[in-house]
C-alpha cells in the first residue's frame, strides 16, 4: 500500500504531513508521488485563505477519474473550518482534526498501534534529509479576527524544551543542514521558565555546522531579549519574517493585531541594530473590510519606508467563523487586486536594491534542489539563488559568487579559485605572490613540507618574498608529529572557504600534486586513527620492504607514490591495514563546489636544471639551509624523521652524520632534486586541464580572463 500527502498551506502543514508519513508508514504504508500507484491521497489544506481551499475542492474531479479505474482511500486534515469540512466530506473518505492524527491507524483499520496520544509527540518521518521543520508551540491565542487558526488548531501548547532540543540535537548529528523552529507565535513559547529566546539561544548552542531560523512572529511579543538573542546567535541566519499585516493602526487595530504603526518601525530598527545586513520579510493583507483609500496610502507609505527584502501579499477574503467574517467585506474585488498590485510595485523596487548589495559577493547558500544542470537554493539571508553546476550539490551548504541580480532573487557562479603549480625550483611562490598582489589574493601553500614549523629554507618557504600577502597552512605542526594528507585537505578546504568569505582570491601554490588533487578532484580519504602500535612494528622495516607490501596490497598506488618517501609509503600501508580500504580504492571523489583555474609554470629541461643548481648553491651557501637541519635535530627530530623528509633532508643529514663528504652530499642531493623533478613533471602531465605558462604576463592574462567568463 503506497500513500501521497497533499500539502496547501503554510510550514506548519508542512510538518503535519512529516508526522502524518511517520503515522502511515507505521502502518506499512510506502510513500509515493506518482497519482497512479497511491492507495492513499492524505489532503492538508489550510483554511486561512480562500486561494487553498480552492485548490483543494479542485482535487474532487482528479479523485473522481482515479476511483474509476481502482479503490483509493482520501483524507483531509491540517487547519480547516467546519464550513469548509463540510464542503469537502463530499469527496473525502475520512476527515479529522490534525490533533487526532495519533487515531489514523483506528480509522484506517480499527487496531492498536504503540503510538503516542500527543500530537507534537509523533515523531515524523522527514521528506527531506538536509532541512527539517521543528514545531516549537501549536496553537494561538491571539484571534486575529481574519484568522482560523484558533479554530482549527485550538489553544496555545508549547513542547517541552528538552524534546525541541533532543529533536533538534538529533538533525544535527544526523548531518541536517538547516533548522526551522515553527509554531503559530513563537513569541508566545514558555516551559516552565523556558521562554522561547532561552529556548532559541539552547537550539543555537549545538555545535554543528548548520543554519538555524524560526517562524512566525508577532510583533506585540518581539522582546528585547528575543533580539538580543538574534544578536549573539552563531547559527541563526540573518533572516526574520515579522507580520505586519497593514500599515495603518485603526486597520491594524479592527484586525485585532494590538499593537502600533510606530512599534513596528521601532522594533525593525532595534533588529537591524542587532543583526546588521539582516534581511526582513512581512506579510500584507490589502482590502480587509473597511480600509479606506487613505489607510491603504499609509501601508503604502510604510512600505516604502521600510523597505522589506520581500513581502507575502494577500487580497482578503472572509474565513467562515472568524470575527471578520461577521464585517461587510465592502473593498470590491478589482481594488484588492488594484491595492495587491500597487504593494507589488513598490515591493519589486526595494528588494531589488536590497538584492544589488549581494551583486560581487561569495556568499553561502544552501542548495535544495538540482535540474537541467543548475543549482537553486537559498542564500543564508533567504534569497532565491540559482547558479551552473555540473555537479548536484543538493543538501549542501556551498558559498556562491552572485553575479547579477533581479528583484526575486540572484543569479550566481560557483566561486573561482587559481592553482599555481610546478616542479622544484620552478618560481612558483614568486609567481603566486606577484598574482595576489595583482588580484587581491591569499596564498594556500600545497607543499607536503611547508606545513611544519622550522623547515624553511630546505622547503622554499621564502617568507620574505610573501611580503605582506596572507598565507596559509604553513607552519601547522611540529616536525615530530605527522600531518597527513587529510589533514591537509581539511585545512585546505577551510583556508579556501575563509579567503572566499572576506572576498578575496584563493590562490593554491605548492609541488605536492597528490596534495593539489586531494583539493581539486575531491579525494574522500579514508582516515587512519593514530595507531603507535602499528606505526611502531612498520617503522621496524626498511624502505624496501615497506615497498614490497605495498605493492602487493596496492599496486596503483606503488605506481604512482614517491618511492623515496618512506613517511607517505608507511601511511599508505596505515590507512590500509587500519580501514581496509587501500587508497587508490578510496570512495568516488566529490569536486568541491569551485571553479579551479590550474595554471603550470614550466622551462626547457636544462633551464630548470640549471635553477636548480643556483637554488642549491644559495641555500647551502648563503641561506644556511645546513645550519637549519643541524637545529632541527638539536631540538628533537631524529635523523630518521629527517629522512622521512627526503630531498634536503635526507642527504644533509647524512652527512652531518658524517656518512658522505660535502661534496658526495651536494652531487647526490642535486641528482636527487632533478629525479624529484622529473617525478613531479610526469605527475602534472598526466593532467589535462593544467594550463602552462613559462612568465608572469601569460599566467596574468589566463587569471584575468578566467575571472571575467561567467560560470
Amino acid at each position: 500500500m503506497k500513500y501521497k500527502i497533499i500539502v496547501f498551506g503554510c510550514g506548519f502543514n508542512q510538518i503535519d504531513a512529516e508526522r502524518a508519513a511517520a503515522v502511515l508508514e507505521k502502518i506499512g504504508y510506502q510513500s509515493t508521488e506518482k497519482d497512479f500507484e497511491t492507495d492513499l491521497f492524505l489532503v492538508l489544506a489550510c483554511s486561512v485563505r480562500q486561494s487553498a481551499i480552492d485548490r483543494v475542492m479542485g482535487l474532487e474531479h482528479r479523485f473522481n477519474q482515479i476511483k474509476k479505474t481502482r479503490p483509493i482511500i482520501t483524507l483531509l486534515s491540517g487547519c480547516v473550518l467546519p464550513t469548509d469540512k463540510s464542503k469537502m466530506s463530499k469527496f473525502f473518505d475520512i476527515v479529522f482534526p490534525i490533533n487526532d492524527l495519533v487515531k489514523l491507524p483506528v480509522m484506517l483499520a480499527q487496531k492498536s498501534l504503540d503510538l503516542p496520544t500527543d500530537y507534537l509527540k509523533v515523531r515524523p518521518s522527514y521528506r527531506s534529509t538536509f532541512q527539517a521543520s521543528v514545531p516549537v508551540i501549536n496553537g494561538c491565542n491571539n484571534f486575529c479576527t481574519y484568522c482560523a487558526v484558533p479554530y482549527v488548531r485550538g489553544r496555545e501548547k508549547s513542547r517541552k524544551a528538552k524534546d525541541v532540543l533532543a529533536e533538534c540535537q538529533a538533525l544535527v548529528a544526523q548531518g541536517y543542514k538547516y533548522i526551522e523552529l515553527l509554531g503559530q507565535n513563537v513569541n508566545s513559547y514558555q516551559d516552565g521558565r523556558i521562554n522561547f529566546p532561552k529556548l532559541l539561544k539552547q537550539v543555537d548552542n549545538i555545535p554543528g555546522d548548520y543554519w538555524l531560523s524560526f517562524a512566525s512572529c508577532h510583533p506585540k511579543d518581539m522582546s528585547d531579549e528575543l533580539i538580543a538573542v538574534m544578536g549573539k546567535a552563531k547559527h541563526l541566519i540573518p533572516y526574520l519574517n515579522l507580520p505586519l499585516q497593514a500599515g495603518d493602526n485603526e486597520v491594524i487595530q479592527r484586525m485585532n493585531r494590538n499593537y502600533m504603526v510606530s512599534h513596528y518601525k521601532n522594533l525593525i530598527r532595534k533588529i537591524r541594530k542587532a543583526v546588521p545586513g539582516i534581511a526582513v520579510s512581512t506579510d500584507m493583507i490589502v482590502g480587509f473590510p473597511g480600509e479606506t483609500r487613505t489607510q491603504f496610502n499609509n501601508t503604502a507609505k510604510l512600505m516604502k519606508e521600510v523597505e522589506f527584502d520581500m513581502a507575502f501579499l494577500a487580497r482578503y477574503s472572509p474565513r467562515p467563523g472568524t470575527a471578520a467574517a461577521k464585517l461587510v467585506d465592502d473593498v470590491k474585488p478589482a481594488e484588492k487586486k488594484r491595492r495587491e498590485e500597487a504593494l507589488n510595485k513598490i515591493l519589486k523596487q526595494t528588494a531589488l536594491k536590497k538584492n544589488q548589495v549581494f551583486v560581487g559577493q561569495n556568499i553561502e547558500a544552501l542548495v535544495t534542489e538540482y535540474r537541467h544542470g543548475f543549482c537553486f537554493g537559498r542564500t543564508k539571508h533567504f534569497k532565491n539563488i540559482k547558479f551552473k553546476s555540473e555537479v548536484d550539490l543538493t543538501g549542501q551548504l556551498v558559498l556562491v559568487k552572485v553575479t547579477s541580480c533581479y528583484s526575486w532573487g540572484l543569479r550566481g557562479e560557483l566561486p573561482k579559485v587559481v592553482v599555481i603549480l610546478g616542479t622544484t625550483s620552478a618560481g612558483k611562490t614568486s609567481l603566486a605572490v606577484k598574482l595576489a598582489r595583482k588580484f587581491k589574493g591569499e596564498i594556500i601553500s600545497a607543499d607536503s613540507r611547508q606545513v611544519y614549523t622550522g623547515m624553511d629554507i630546505g622547503t622554499g618557504k621564502d617568507l620574505e618574498e610573501y611580503g605582506k600577502i596572507p598565507h596559509h597552512l604553513i607552519d601547522a605542526e611540529l616536525p615530530k608529529n605527522q600531518y597527513t594528507l587529510a589533514q591537509w585537505q581539511q585545512g585546505a578546504n577551510a583556508a579556501v572557504k575563509d579567503v572566499l568569505q572576506r572576498q578575496k582570491l584563493p590562490i593554491v601554490c605548492g609541488g605536492t600534486g597528490l596534495y593539489i588533487s586531494a583539493l581539486v578532484d575531491g579525494y574522500q580519504l579514508a582516515q587512519a586513527s593514530e595507531d603507535k602500535q602499528l606505526r611502531n612494528r612498520l617503522a621496524r622495516l626498511t624502505l624496501k620492504q615497506l615497498l614490497a607490501r605495498l605493492k602487493k596490497v596496492d599496486p596503483k598506488t606503488y605506481e604512482v607514490i614517491d618511492r623515496q618517501n618512506r613517511r607517505r609509503v608507511q601511511r599508505a600501508l596505515e590507512i590500509y591495514y587500519q580501514t581496509g580500504i587501500t587508497k587508490s580504492q578510496q570512495a568516488k571523489p566529490q569536486k568541491p563546489p569551485y571553479q579551479f583555474l590550474k595554471l603550470g609554470i614550466t622551462f626547457p629541461k636544462e633551464v630548470l636544471k640549471a635553477r636548480i643548481a643556483k637554488r642549491l648553491k644559495h641555500r647551502l651557501e648563503k641561506e644556511g639551509m645546513i645550519e637549519e637541519i643541524k637545529k632541527l635535530h638539536q631540538q628533537g627530530v631524529s635523523y630518521q624523521r629527517l629522512e622521512e623528509f627526503g630531498l634536503e633532508y635526507r642527504w644533509v643529514g647524512r652527512y652531518l652524520r658524517k656518512q658522505l663528504s660535502y661534496e658526495e652530499m651536494y652531487n647526490n642531493l642535486e641528482k636527487a632534486i632533478n629525479d624529484f623533478a622529473k617525478r613531479q613533471m610526469t605527475w602534472f602531465k598526466r593532467d589535462q586541464e593544467i594550463e602552462w605558462v613559462s612568465d608572469y604576463q601569460q599566467a596574468e592574462r589566463k587569471i584575468r580572463k578566467f575571472l571575467s567568463d561567467k560560470g
